[in-house]
């Protein structure tokens, strides 16, 4: 191999067009330290000598370099800081890489000077190894690229998945909304913070999963949950934040608590979102199924992969007494039992002590909490008298009042002294001091002190607060225009404080019958308590629910002209309005779709469309008036007209209506609710049936609807039976409807609705006590749980291991029992959908299960011939009743709980006494086993069903028997009483 220094015959007079590029490419590359190594490269290429034995090599090496310029051309028109620090690593390995490669030929030329190893004859295989060492270099470079780039379309499809949850966007401790609480002034609160972060930062073992802070309303909850979260988040230990609020219905939303925590887990951590992603992306539907679901899919099992070993990560859950009330027993029903399994995860929780939460906790085992009210008051006067200092000192700064003499200790102590232990009494008062439009912070200071509390209101835990509230209240008032004032007050006020949820300024004042301004003018000296809307899609927000309790509890707010009272003459005016809403806005095909063969997620715009054709008042006049026309008073004659005309013209077009704005499953019950208030009021029966009809054809259509909303009229109408009262109002106006010729009943059919889901028999069901929820067990192995109202399957319950024999809840319906051919009884917890526990003591299939009335006992009935008796709490085996000789049927408990029947295949009822364990007598009159044993509602009765084709009654306190009642031709399996 020759090597030469004349320029001439070098390559780089021979590759000068790849060269130069080169070089001026090197100068552009806005990557430090990537140069370096290239430049040496290109020296070194530059003295190579073409001779007839290297240059099919060096055309190799020619190429090599094109694909160098390639690689790099597109890094000199980026900026620094938009290039991937991944791409920025990789280029400066290829560079060293390259850098290296280099070197080796000089470190071989050194040795003797550059010509003497360059003509050397044995080096002429280095140019060869030279020019594939190059090669690798750039093809590691490529590989390197391709593998970044799939894993950053791996995780780019991950995170999609996570954008696609739905989620409340407010509901973080940061968001940024109009009523989010404060932090914690510096030096504030220093103790309870200490205590709440040592809890979270602990490693020791046993250290509980959840804190509960608990306290009176405006004790400074929120305020400390704020700065737990904000301290967390700054040591990047922070998964998430919920802060509940009542006055937004996102934030009260139980449904929405879980996909809104596994979002911004997935967007604190890359592990989260690559495990939460693969969950959403294996099932879609997770972030809108049931809170048991979504919990254990979202959180549960993908951050169950992850040891004890990773860094603690905090939730915060602030003011859950705010959530809906059913919402919020299961979600920390939920926490509570499955904390554990997460060991990184610590969750902070926050609440009054309302009883439906504080039952829930007490049953608590590991458990971190502090009562705040309980505090010492000398540590909270302390933080007062810190926190008023600093924002009195503020209000002098934002007025420009520093010419007015300074705040006096006496002032400060005052008002420390009002305050109580409460911290929102404080942050009114300083709402209502630094006032900008009334510029008096001195004389609303003394309006606060020189106020007077009844002697009725001083035996309340909230005297102090309510004299404040009632204060500003009384500062809104003018003697000239009292009786506007209160108008407009109750009015405005009475809306924000009464709607189901808040509706954006324009939507409300049209909702109310009155201006923007209106509304501007009724919260001007209000500004204190509640917080108003800065721009048109905004909603008036109420500072502190403190203050809508005390407007709302007439033996708190001492101005009898500011109570706002929840009555019926409230909830007329709001269920008129709702239905003059709808009659002016709904119409067939409201959002103009026209293409009836669309899916709604088809249509392009949709979500548009629809905010255009149904403004938020609308969809709320859609969603809520059947729940303000529940409580109206009974026959009110506006309503029964009114509700007579939506029935007759509108109930169509309102069911379309839903479907676009995604309530088709809330209709059914809104359905009910009418139809249950009009048969009350005893509407005209054209209306009643009318709102029945509605409810079967929402029950039978549901899934087609919610689909499409334009199949109400073209595909559920014509299928409708022709002599219903729907299908005769309806039918005739409707455009566009198809006649069906043929195969359509006249009436409904006599099932409400079929429910589909398991794969195999279904053997057994019941209904909760309070008729909401139906379980089904079937031969598939699975109980499913369901939405009785409108049909919704809510969850999946998995843990026999062969076919369910029977179902049953207990009488508080908060458990359920299955039993099993698996010899098995599993309890549940029926709200949550969670295995509670498995009873083991029968040797043959469990075939029956009953609770007691009195909720102590459950019983269960076996093919090895025995009856268990379990304590219903605890799942304790207590008895084994003996007495039959073949397999046990069927039991159930009397009403008052005193007597247990049980039937045979020994062809034998057996009546027993529970709490002795023993047999009281065994009636005999069937001729073939005994399936079916029931007591009457009276509990003077016993009825028995038998595979003889017979159903016998007997007398429940002697065992004789009455009455043998003949008519099947076939096994009698099951019977029932009225």
């Amino acid at each position: 191999m020759k090597w030469s220094l004349n320029p001439g015959k070098t390559a780089k007079g021979l590759s000068l067009a790849i060269l130069q590029p080169l070089h001026l490419l090197l100068d552009a590359i806005p990557i430090p330290g990537a140069k370096d190594g290239i430049g040496i490269l290109l020296d070194v290429v530059e003295g190579i000598d073409k001779t007839s034995r290297n240059s099919s090599t060096l055309l190799e090496l020619e190429n090599h370099l094109r694909s160098l310029t390639d690689l790099l051309e597109p890094l000199t028109k980026m900026d620094q800081n938009n290039i991937p620090s991944g791409l920025k690593d990789d280029v400066r390995k290829l560079s060293k890489g390259l850098e290296h490669i280099a070197s080796s030929v000089q470190l071989k030329s050194s040795a003797g000077g550059v010509r003497r190893f360059l003509e050397r004859k044995k080096d002429e295989h280095d140019l060869p190894t030279f020019s594939q060492n190059v090669k690798a270099a750039l093809d590691r470079f490529q590989l390197s690229q391709t593998l970044r780039q799939e894993q950053e379309l791996f995780l780019e499809k991950r995170s999609v998945a996570v954008m696609s949850l739905p989620r409340a966007n407010s509901a973080a401790y940061d968001s940024g909304r109009e009523d989010a609480p404060s932090s914690c002034l510096e030096g504030t609160r220093v103790s309870i913070l200490t205590e709440i972060m040592s809890w979270f930062e602990s490693m020791e073992g046993g250290t509980p999963p959840i804190y509960w802070l608990v306290g009176l309303a405006g004790i400074g909850k929120s305020t400390i949950a704020k700065t737990a979260a904000e301290r967390a988040n700054k040591n990047r230990m922070l998964g998430g934040s919920f802060f509940f609020s009542r006055s937004d219905a996102p934030l009260r939303n139980p449904n929405l608590v879980f996909p809104t925590l596994a979002f911004q887990l997935a967007q604190s951590d890359n592990e989260f979102k690559n495990v939460i992603g693969e969950a959403i992306q294996q099932d879609a539907t997770l972030g809108h199924k049931n809170t048991f679901s979504q919990f254990e899919g979202l959180i549960l099992k993908p951050l169950g992969r992850f040891g004890s070993s990773r860094q603690t990560t905090l939730i915060v859950l602030d003011a859950l007494d705010e959530c809906e009330e059913q919402g919020a027993d299961t979600i920390l029903q939920l926490l509570l039992s499955h904390a554990s399994k997460l060991p990184f995860l610590r969750v902070l929780i926050t609440s009054r002590p309302e009883p439906h939460i504080s039952s829930v906790f007490t049953q608590a085992r590991n458990l971190a909490k502090r009562v705040l009210h309980d505090i010492e008051a000398s540590v909270i006067e302390e933080d007062l008298r810190r926190y008023i200092r600093s924002e009195l000192r503020r209000i002098r700064k934002k007025l420009e009042l520093d010419s007015i003499p300074d705040w006096t200790e006496g002032e400060i102590n005052s008002l420390v002294e009002k305050s109580g232990k409460l911290f929102i009494y404080a942050a009114i008062s300083i709402r209502f001091i630094g006032d900008p439009r009334v510029r008096d912070p001195r004389g609303h200071l003394h309006l606060i002190l020189d106020a007077q509390l009844t002697k009725e209101l001083e035996v309340t835990p909230y005297s102090q607060l309510d004299s404040l509230y009632a204060g500003v209240l009384r500062n809104s008032l003018s003697d000239s225009n009292r009786k506007a004032i209160v108008k407009r007050f109750q009015t405005v006020v009475g809306s924000i404080v009464l709607l189901r949820q808040p509706l954006p300024l324009g939507s409300l004042a049209e909702f109310v019958r009155c201006t923007p301004d209106d509304i501007h003018t009724a919260l001007r000296h209000l500004r204190s308590v509640i917080i108003p809307p800065s721009a048109p899609d905004e909603a008036p927000r109420i500072y502190h629910p403190s203050f809508r309790d005390f407007i709302m509890d007439p033996s708190r707010c001492s101005i009898p002209d500011f109570v706002i009272v929840a009555g019926p003459d409230q909830e007329l005016r709001h269920a008129l309005r709702c239905l003059e809403l709808m009659a002016t806005f709904l119409r067939q095909d409201v959002a103009g779709i026209s293409d009836v063969s669309l899916l709604n997620s088809e249509v392009k715009g949709l979500e548009e469309k629809v905010r255009y054709a149904l403004p938020a008042e609308v969809q709320y006049a859609c969603r809520y008036w059947a729940s303000h026309l529940s409580c109206v008073e009974l026959g009110e004659k506006r309503m029964v007209e009114v509700l007579e005309g939506f029935s007759k013209r509108s109930i169509l077009m309102w069911i379309e209506a839903m479907s676009l704005i995604g309530s088709v499953s809330d209709a059914v019950a809104l359905m009910e609710e009418a139809h249950r208030w009009a048969t009350k009021s005893q509407c005209e029966a054209t209306v009643i049936a009318l709102l029945a009809d509605a409810r079967r054809f929402l029950l039978i259509h549901r899934e087609l609807i919610r689909g499409s909303a334009q199949q109400v009229y073209h595909s559920a109408l014509a299928f409708t039976p022709y002599d219903t009262a729907l299908y005769k109002t309806y039918s005739k106006d409707v455009k566009s409807c198809i006649r069906v010729l043929q195969g359509v009943e006249a009436r409904w059919p006599q099932s409400l609705s079929t429910l589909i889901g398991h794969s195999d028999t279904v053997n057994s069901v019941a209904f909760s006590p309070d008729g909401l929820w139906l379980v089904s067990g079937s031969w598939d192995h699975t109980l499913f749980l369901w939405d009785a109202v409108s049909g919704t399957h809510i969850a999946t319950l998995h843990s026999h291991s062969d076919k369910i024999s029977s179902v049953a809840f207990s009488p508080d319906g908060l458990h359920l029992a299955s039993g099993s051919l698996d010899h098995t009884i599993c309890l549940w917890d029926a709200i949550l959908g969670v295995h509670i526990a498995t009873l083991q003591s029968h040797s043959d299939f469990v075939r029956s299960l009953a609770f007691s009335p009195n909720g102590l006992w459950l019983a269960s009935g076996s093919s090895d011939q025995t009856i268990c008796l379990w304590d219903a709490m605890s799942g304790t085996h207590t008895a084994t009743l003996h007495g039959h000789s073949n397999a046990v049927t069927s039991v159930t408990f009397s009403p008052d709980s005193l007597w247990l029947a049980s039937g045979s295949s020994d062809d034998t009822l057996c009546l027993w006494d529970p709490m002795l364990s023993t047999p009281i007598t065994t009636p005999h009159g069937h001729s073939n086993s005994v399936f079916s044993v029931t007591f009457s509602p009276d509990g003077l009765l016993i009825a028995s069903g038998s595979l003889d084709h017979t159903l016998c009654l007997w007398d429940a306190m002697s065992g004789a028997h009455i009455a043998t009642l003949e008519g099947h031709s076939d096994w009698v399996v099951s019977v029932a009483f009225s």
